[in-house]
C-alpha cells in the first residue's frame, strides 16, 4: 500500500514537474523567458521548449503579428496658419522581442508610446503643408499621401532604435475642422463650386447656342433647297399645263373655250352671288345660245 501512494505521488510530482518546466510556442507570437523580471532567453521558433520550473523562470508571451490602433484626435497648425484636427492609423509588429519587453513590457504601453510619437511627428511635418494640401478638390493638390509616408519613416526609424518595433504603415484616418473655421472653409467651398457650376453653365449655353444656330442654319438650307425644288416642279408642271392646253386648243377650239367658260362660271358664280350682265355679253353665249355660237 505504501508502494502504490509512493509511487503515485512520484509520478504527480513529475508531471506536475514537467506541466511548470516545459510550455509550447506557437507561430504568432515570441516568448521573453526572465528569472525574476531579469530576461534570460528569447524564443522566437514555433514547438515545444523547456524551462526552469515554477517561479524561477517565468514565460512571458509577445504577439508578433502584426497589430492596428487609431491614435486619438489632435488639434494642429499647418504651415499656413490654419488649425486642423487629425486621426490616424497605425499599424505595427514586434521585430526585436527583447528589446520590446525590456522598453514596454506589453502592448497596451506600445500602443500609448506609439501614439504618442505619431502624433509628435505629424505636428512636426504639418508645418511644410497647407490646407490645399489636405483638402483640396483638385487631386494634383492633395499631399496626404506625401505626409504619411513622413510620418511613417520618421517613426519607424525611432520606434526601431527604442522599442524594437516595426512600424507598418501610418495613414490619415480623419479630417475635421475646428468649429470656429469650420464656417469659413464651407463657404470657401461652396464659393468654389458655384464657381465651377458657373463656368458648367456658361459652357453649357455656348454649345447650346452653337447648336441652336446650326439647327437654323440646316433649316433655312433645307427650306431654301425645298422651295428651289418645289419652283422648279411648278415651272415644269405649267409647263406641261400649257404644251397639253395648246394641243387640245390646236385639235377642238370650241371644246376649248366651252371647257374654260365653264371654269369661269365656277370661280365668279356661287349660291350667293349676284351679277348684273347684259345677255349680249360674250361670257354668257353658253348660257343664251347652247351651240355656242358667237353673236352676229
Amino acid at each position: 500500500m505504501r508502494v502504490i501512494i509512493f509511487l503515485s505521488t512520484a509520478i504527480a510530482v513529475i508531471i506536475l514537474f514537467i506541466f511548470q518546466s516545459s510550455f509550447t510556442v506557437s507561430e504568432r507570437e515570441y516568448v521573453v523567458l526572465t528569472q525574476f523580471g531579469k530576461p534570460t532567453a528569447t524564443i522566437s521558433s514555433a514547438g515545444f521548449h523547456w524551462k526552469r520550473p515554477g517561479f524561477l523562470e517565468t514565460a512571458n508571451r509577445i504577439e508578433r503579428r502584426n497589430q492596428t490602433f487609431t491614435t486619438r484626435p489632435i488639434q494642429l497648425l499647418l504651415g499656413d496658419k490654419n488649425p486642423i484636427v487629425l486621426t490616424c492609423y497605425v499599424c505595427w509588429r514586434v521585430r526585436e522581442p527583447l528589446l520590446f519587453f525590456q522598453s514596454l513590457v506589453n502592448a497596451e504601453v506600445a500602443v500609448q508610446k506609439l501614439g504618442d510619437m505619431v502624433n509628435s511627428q505629424l505636428g512636426n511635418a504639418l508645418g511644410d503643408f497647407r490646407l490645399n494640401n489636405i483638402i483640396n478638390i483638385n487631386p494634383e493638390e492633395v499631399k496626404i499621401a506625401e505626409l504619411e509616408d513622413r510620418i511613417l519613416s520618421n517613426t519607424n526609424t525611432r520606434a526601431q532604435e527604442k522599442y524594437g518595433i516595426k512600424v507598418v504603415q501610418v495613414g490619415i484616418r480623419r479630417i475635421a475642422y475646428p468649429s470656429i473655421v469650420a464656417d469659413a472653409v464651407y463657404n470657401r467651398m461652396r464659393s468654389e463650386r458655384e464657381k465651377e457650376a458657373m463656368k458648367f453653365r456658361a459652357e453649357g449655353q455656348e454649345a447650346a447656342t452653337k447648336i441652336r444656330a446650326s439647327a437654323d442654319r440646316e433649316v433655312k438650307e433645307i427650306l431654301a433647297e425645298a422651295y428651289k425644288q418645289s419652283q422648279i416642279l411648278k415651272g415644269e408642271g405649267d409647263q406641261k399645263a400649257l404644251k397639253i392646253y395648246s394641243e387640245a386648243y390646236g385639235k377642238d377650239r370650241e371644246f376649248f373655250e366651252f371647257t374654260k367658260s365653264m371654269e369661269a362660271y365656277t370661280e365668279i358664280l356661287d349660291k350667293k352671288s349676284t351679277l348684273i350682265l347684259s345677255t349680249d355679253s360674250e361670257i354668257f353665249r353658253y348660257l343664251s345660245n347652247p351651240g355656242g355660237n358667237k353673236q352676229q
